[in-house]
């Protein structure tokens, strides 16, 4: 899970709380409201016919009770009373679609009560029911109707229900009231009360006394208290208490236990009872317009409440998701910041430390500032990460102060080292100049050529040392003798085979890297093609400068291998000698070290002979179109190239360059070596089967005779050399010279003669070679040989490249 969705889900997760807990308040408000304002409507609707069946009911009752208690009561006004009966109870009917879900049980028990008044009515009018069973059923009748209007009442808001309890009370003390008014008609048309009665009439009076004194008035406000107060302390109630005193007082004659009532005071109760009953409906119904006024006053502050709540609900839910985004913002912000920093880090350390290896003055502290994000916990993370910072730099200076100093000690080495072989190979030039005996010659040209080799291992430790070789010149070279030098570096380099233009010519700095970089080549060539399959070696010009191939027919290598090994040519990392001391491919770390710094070309690809063709593109500006400053003419050999015994012929043994007419012979020229080593010297173009050429320097004149009874001829030192491969140094040994092979050759002012064309140099060393092998024979013999002699170098490589 990424962090941004982590912080997304941080910020969504109190917001979608937020919102759930606003909805469920607001639905519940909302509810709550609804529930109440229902109700309140269906009171409004229903209420007012619940209350006309409720008085309807009564004055029925107590017509009913009449007629029980006479035979020869009238009639009229009951029919009359039933039929406004009737009218009540369909209005009522008629709303039970509107009655709320709540309401449906009491409402039904109602329904079932009324559908039997017609049978009440029946046994009324058949006399077949008493006078108590009348009264029981038209009360248990109204008595629903008080149940239902006490549950319509019930509006779910307890302070309303607290102001509604004292109408409800009054209704039952209307109910009282016309329960005592049932008897007392029904004990004015007999003329007398029963002990039932009177016992009925005394429990209601209690009845009425205990609702409204304990019931009504206490719990209504002031001013309605009042209403009440004035009712039950007015003229009609006191002429209603002093009835009731006198049916309850009355004495009982009979035995029966019956109290006759006189018909004065009959009308005088119905007198009390038609005053009374106005004014309770009056005081009933100014308290039932306060509540319906208390109740939309709620009604209208729940609307308020819901609309205040569901809009501050909905400001904090918007202002918690602002929030929380906001934060998380910052905090996504904060984290992004310090990962950009510690990729930063990642980034530009490794550069500094790349910096420091080699060698710049790096300020770290602007480099690299340090993380600062406060003292929190992301500040904790932050000095963590200039902590580890500052290990990591420290680490890295101590690391590239070692690195620097085991370069610094490897290079002192190799120079000290490479010393020591310069004035080895000046001293095998010295005995080769000494020494005649061609056995003796073939030891010290095997030796110079290992010293030639070991040279190069040594400036390999310098490259991988970060140093780079010292061997410098100051003319431009031709390419073939470049080739030729780099093929003399090879260990078995009669299997190498070179092909090239002779009018190529590489500038003095490009040289040396491109000796060093062509014999590491060829020498994995070499290396890794079995014997005595060739090595071709062909260099010629492309549209971008000199291309130069080398091709061996051994096993090849992977398509993975390849791509490696061009990876590593085009972008050389920074070799480490320690960490990479066992890898088998150092030589190609010191060519693409080379190639980078020269701007070579080097690429390796498959075969066709299936093994591997390496293809080095020298550039443009690293070809030269100038010559040696010094430059014999065309037509003449130089005479320091010239031979003993050397003739016309058609290229026997091998001699290369047989089509030119051969040069005589001069005294006193001895094999001689360049302490440069076999690079130097003038070696086969056409590979396997030629002998590794002897080398003859130009000797300056001398005044001795002109022939010498030697059998071998006599080498000048480095007269096989072209003019710029030269080291004047060995030309003249009769000046003294510093031995340090490591130094740029002075410049010599009377320039040695060149060979003019590489066939004349072929056809000088063919000639020597011939004649050399001819004296080692012996004068008396007449074999002619037609093989070279085999080299008695065993030396076998060093390191796996």
């Amino acid at each position: 899970m990424s962090l941004r969705t982590t912080l997304l889900i941080l910020a969504l997760v109190p917001t979608v709380a937020m919102i759930a807990l606003w909805a469920t308040n607001s639905a519940q408000l909302y509810g709550n409201w609804k529930s109440i304002n229902d109700r309140n409507n269906a009171g409004k609707q229903l209420g007012q016919p619940i209350v006309g069946v409720f008085y309807q009911l009564q004055a029925e009752r107590q017509l009913s009770a009449a007629a029980l208690a006479g035979h020869n009561a009238d009639r009229s006004g009951l029919a009359k009373q039933r039929e406004l009966t009737d009218r009540s109870v369909q209005g009522l009917t008629a709303l039970s679609g509107s009655v709320p879900g709540g309401l449906t049980k009491s409402f039904q028990q109602l329904s079932r009560g009324l559908e039997r008044l017609p049978e009440y009515r029946n046994a009324v009018d058949k006399r077949d029911a008493t006078e108590d069973q009348m009264f029981d059923s038209y009360t248990a009748v109204i008595a629903s109707d008080m149940q239902l209007f006490e549950e319509f009442t019930n509006v779910g808001i307890g302070e309303v229900n607290v102001l509604t309890r004292p109408v409800l009370d009054a209704q039952w003390g209307q109910e009282m009231l016309s329960r005592e008014s049932a008897v007392f008609t029904a004990g004015t048309v007999s003329g007398h009360l029963t002990s039932a009665q009177r016992l009925h009439i005394a429990e209601v009076i209690g009845s009425q006394q205990h609702i409204y004194e304990n019931k009504v008035v206490p719990r209504l406000p002031g001013k309605y208290a009042k209403t009440y107060q004035r009712v039950l302390s007015g003229a009609a109630w006191k002429q209603k208490t002093g009835i009731e005193q006198q049916a309850l007082t009355a004495e009982i004659p009979g035995a029966d236990g019956r109290t006759p009532v006189s018909a004065q005071l009959g009308k005088e109760w119905q007198q009390s009872y038609a005053a009374i009953t106005p004014q309770l409906l009056q005081a009933s119904g100014v308290y039932s317009a306060y509540l319906v006024d208390a109740t939309n006053n709620k009604l209208g502050d729940m609307m308020t409440d819901l609309v205040v709540d569901s809009t501050v609900g909905a400001a904090a839910v918007l202002l918690v998701f602002l929030v929380s985004l906001k934060l998380t913002g910052v905090l996504r912000r904060r984290i992004l910041g310090l990962r950009n920093a510690a990729l930063e880090l990642q980034t530009r350390l490794p550069d500094m430390v790349e910096r420091l290896r080699q060698g710049e003055t790096v300020d770290t502290d602007a480099e690299l500032p340090e993380i600062r994000y406060g003292n929190d916990e992301l500040g904790m993370l932050g000095q963590a990460l200039n902590q580890a910072r500052s290990s990591a730099l420290e680490t890295a200076v101590r690391q590239v102060e070692q690195y620097r100093g085991f370069e610094r000690l490897l290079q002192r080495i190799a120079r000290r080292t490479q010393l020591l072989i310069g004035m080895q190979m000046k001293r095998l030039s010295t005995m080769q100049r000494q020494h005649e005996d061609p056995e003796v010659l073939e030891g010290l040209f095997d030796v110079d050529h290992l010293a030639a080799r070991l040279r190069r291992y040594e400036e390999n430790l310098v490259i991988l040392g970060g140093g780079q070789p010292q061997r410098r010149w100051r003319n431009p070279v031709l390419l073939l003798d470049l080739l030729r030098s780099a093929q003399g570096e090879v260990q078995d380099y009669r299997r190498i085979r070179i092909d090239t233009e002779d009018d190529i010519w590489l500038s003095e700095r490009a040289v040396g890297p491109m000796v060093h970089v062509l014999a590491e080549l060829m020498e994995n060539a070499v290396s890794f093609s079995k014997p005595p399959t060739p090595v071709e070696v062909s260099a010629s010009r492309v549209g971008r400068g000199v291309a130069v191939e080398i091709e061996d027919r051994g096993m090849g290598m992977d398509p993975e291998q390849y791509a490696e090994a061009n990876r590593l040519m085009t972008d050389p990392p920074r070799m480490d000698v320690m960490s990479r001391a066992d890898d088998a491919r150092l030589g190609l770390y010191v060519v693409a070290r080379l190639s980078a710094n020269l701007g070579l070309n080097v690429e390796l690809r498959p075969s066709s002979f299936g093994g591997t063709r390496v293809v080095v593109l020298v550039p443009a500006e690293l070809i030269s179109d100038g010559k040696p400053r010094s430059e014999p003419p065309d037509d003449a050999v130089p005479a320091q190239l010239a031979v003993i015994g050397a003739s016309s012929g058609s290229g026997q043994d091998g001699d290369p360059g047989g089509a030119w007419p051969e040069p005589q012979p001069q005294p006193h020229l001895r094999p001689q070596p360049h302490p440069g080593g076999p690079e130097a010297s003038a070696l086969p173009v056409t590979g396997p089967g030629t002998e590794p050429p002897a080398r003859a320097a130009a000797a300056p004149p001398t005044a001795g005779p002109t022939a010498s009874p030697d059998p071998l001829p006599r080498r000048v030192r480095q007269a096989s050399l072209a003019a710029e491969l030269r080291d004047p140094s060995c030309v003249y040994p009769e000046q003294p010279q510093v031995e340090n092979s490591e130094t740029e050759p002075e410049t010599n002012p009377e320039p040695l003669p060149r060979r003019t064309t590489s066939r004349r140099s072929g056809a000088t060393v063919g000639a020597f070679q011939r004649q050399s092998r001819i004296a080692r024979l012996g004068p008396d013999s007449g074999q002619q040989p037609t093989q070279p002699s085999p080299r008695h170098d065993g030396a076998r490589k060093e390191d796996g490249r």
